[in-house]
């Protein structure tokens, strides 16, 4: 007894030694779901729910937030498998799917669903040779003992036997995945990843048809033309070659909201992953634009190595195809060549019918303020130097740029102004629709154009799209740190959902677009009435850019789902009885 007891516990301590050192060495990513170690490693395409019992309360609860509008089967049908015998609530479910060579069919597929007892699962089947069968409205379906804790189940008997469930697959998802899947794998209720060799010939084929689509192009458009479409066969070519997975999730948390991720990984060492090695902080740039209302404010940080690469190899390969040399001459690449990041506000208008961007602004940082200006001089002459062509179609276009600053409140500010005159311009208004001048007048105030003030302000430079002193004297203010959005609770409750390292954030305020298209939707007669919303904290967007992989993520705060929800009508249509169009 006492050797078989010494022995029992050696082995234990082997097993967990072994375990924690897989653990260790094994390039897993946190939090992976174990059905996924059970889906070979290349497999085409996979689709996860980390916690089944999570996934099941997600879709009751947002069905009721639908109210009326939600599915009444919902309910009963993730009531009917929860009370599934022998079933894991707690487990992760992967279902792995395999598409022919043409995709001209439905994918087969096998899932793997989380058992606590498979004893008590296989009581709903009939034992048929190697199998279970089952029915369900009809159709049969067949499942096995996958082990460890996963039933192997699916509509084709044939490939439930034949599926390998043993484990061992971490490190090969890890990998595939890479960073940008990793995030996307380890933070959604459910998601799904592509594994692009898996679809080799599918995508050859596409970019044979897109190829024979070039050549179509130089016929009709001649050498400029073709050439043009050779430099973007080429970049698709690149990214083809260099992707290695795709991924998307979607989250819901009823305290926080609704997420939505996309990401793009590359392989190691290619050329693509070589642009998606940066470190980012978009979100310091808050402390650079004043406290404001706002329709959308968009910061972004370009200081990484591989976007200051990206952009450099982009602006030689404009040049490259540049036939009039007008690029080079305008000099866009000196410009962005000296960005470091920013920020971008479009505010609330007063007065959307007479210069809906009249409360814009932008900060950027740059290396050299004094030079940033007299580039963008330099490009205002070259600009209006060049319209030769669209005065012929009826445009005239006025671009200037003061040589000498104008103080305004203490600080040397330039003006600028960049109108279009578009009144012998034939067009809409001749057919019954608002004529362009009409249009950018609304845009940009009487004036037909963005006109402003730009100024060296904080470590950086700031300006307007329109010459409003005192709405300068702000912008200037809030780019040396004071009163900015950075305080805005709102924005930092949005931005808690985001991913880190962010090398673009914007945000969306619901609140003031409904705010300012509800009551024209009024006054036009497309709904019957408009209650003003309250604030609430904007949608939120953000891209990362590291690990040689790109993630998008889209958020909802539950505060705002729940807001805009109120404004439909239960019934989908308005009081006088006839359907509303959304």
């Amino acid at each position: 007894m006492q050797v078989r007891a010494c022995t029992t516990g050696n082995t234990r301590q082997m097993m967990i030694f072994s375990l924690v050192s897989g653990l260790l060495t094994l390039p897993a990513l946190a939090g992976t779901p174990m059905a996924l170690d059970r889906v070979p490693g290349d497999a085409q395409m996979v689709v996860v729910a980390p916690n089944l019992g999570e996934l099941l309360t997600d879709f009751d609860t947002i069905n009721t937030l639908l109210g009326e509008h939600g599915e009444p089967m919902m309910m009963m049908v993730t009531s009917m498998i929860r009370g599934w015998p022998g079933l894991n609530l707690d487990g992760s479910l992967a279902a792995v799917l395999a598409f022919d060579d043409e995709m001209a069919e439905d994918p087969e597929a096998v899932f793997l669903i989380p058992v606590s007892d498979f004893g008590a699962f296989s009581e709903v089947g009939q034992p048929e040779g190697d199998v279970f069968l089952m029915e369900m409205n009809g159709q049969p379906f067949y499942f096995r003992d996958g082990g460890s804790g996963f039933a192997v189940f699916g509509d084709d008997a044939g490939l439930v036997k034949e599926y390998d469930a043993s484990g061992g697959n971490l490190g090969a998802h890890s990998a595939m995945l890479g960073k940008a899947g990793g995030r996307i794998a380890d933070g959604n209720d459910l998601f799904m990843y592509v594994n692009f060799d898996g679809f080799s010939e599918v995508i050859a084929q596409g970019m044979e048809e897109l190829e024979a689509e070039g050549e179509m192009v130089e016929m009709m458009g001649g050498a400029e033309a073709a050439a043009g479409f050779d430099a973007f066969f080429r970049v698709v070519q690149t990214i083809v070659n260099d992707g290695a997975s795709f991924a998307m999730g979607v989250n819901f948390d009823p305290e926080l909201g609704v997420s939505f991720d996309a990401g793009l990984q590359f392989k190691d060492g290619s050329t693509s992953a070589s642009y998606l090695q940066n470190t980012g902080n978009a979100g310091k740039y808050l402390n650079n634009a004043p406290a404001m209302d706002y329709f959308f404010a968009s910061a972004f940080d370009l200081s990484g190595s591989g976007i200051q690469k990206l952009m450099g190899e982009y602006f030689a390969l404009i040049e490259e195809f540049d036939t009039t040399g007008m690029v080079g001459q305008v000099g866009f690449d000196t410009l962005m060549s000296n960005v470091k990041g920013g920020i971008q506000v479009m505010g609330a208008s007063d007065n959307i019918m007479g210069g809906l961007f009249s409360k814009t602004m932008y900060y950027m940082e740059v290396k050299d303020a004094d030079e940033y200006i007299s580039a963008t001089q330099q490009v205002y002459a070259k600009v209006n130097e060049g319209m030769g062509e669209l005065a012929q179609m009826g445009v005239e276009v006025h671009a200037s740029m003061d040589a000498e600053p104008t103080e305004i409140n203490g600080v040397e500010a330039y003006g600028y102004s960049f109108a279009m005159d578009m009144s012998q311009m034939g067009g809409a208004d001749m057919m019954g629709g608002p004529s362009p001048a009409m249009v950018l007048g609304m845009i940009f105030g009487a004036d037909g154009g963005p006109r402003g003030y730009m100024a060296k302000a904080g470590d950086g430079i700031v300006a307007t799209l329109s010459k409003d002193a005192q709405f300068f004297s702000q912008v200037a203010d809030g780019a040396k740190g004071q009163n900015t959005m950075a305080g805005d609770g709102s924005i930092a409750q949005t931005a808690a959902m985001l991913p880190g390292n962010r090398i673009m954030e914007t945000y969306l305020a619901a609140d003031h677009f409904v705010n300012t298209a509800g009551p024209m939707l009024m006054m036009f007669g497309m709904i019957p009435e408009f209650e003003p919303l309250g604030s609430l904290p904007p949608v939120g967007m953000a891209c990362t850019a590291d690990g040689g992989g790109v993630m998008f993520r889209t958020v909802v705060p539950i505060e705002t789902i729940g807001s805009i929800m109120e404004m439909v009508p239960e019934d989908g249509y308005g009081d006088d009885g006839e359907e509303m169009d959304f």
